[in-house]
């Protein structure tokens, strides 16, 4: 009987890509996608995880610099 392979997926709820077995359950339930199987074909040995960041910061709002109180007052 031939060995599982490794096969690329990401997670749904945190965008990391990993590698998992073919017959892995997370494939079975949906828990993961496969990522571009033509990119990343089965292999015989797991590959280095890609975890995802978000880099785009939160817009922030501060109040006191678009109401334009932020200039020190001369008395």
């Amino acid at each position: 009987m031939p060995e599982p392979r490794w096969v690329r997926v990401r997670d749904r709820q945190t965008r990391h890509e990993f590698d998992v077995h073919e017959d892995s359950i997370l494939l079975r339930r949906g828990a993961v996608e496969l990522v571009k199987p033509k990119q990343y074909p089965p292999a015989r040995l797991r590959r280095p995880t890609k975890h995802h960041l978000n880099l785009a910061a939160p817009a922030r709002q501060d109040v006191a610099a678009s109401a334009g109180d932020d200039t020190p007052e001369k008395e």
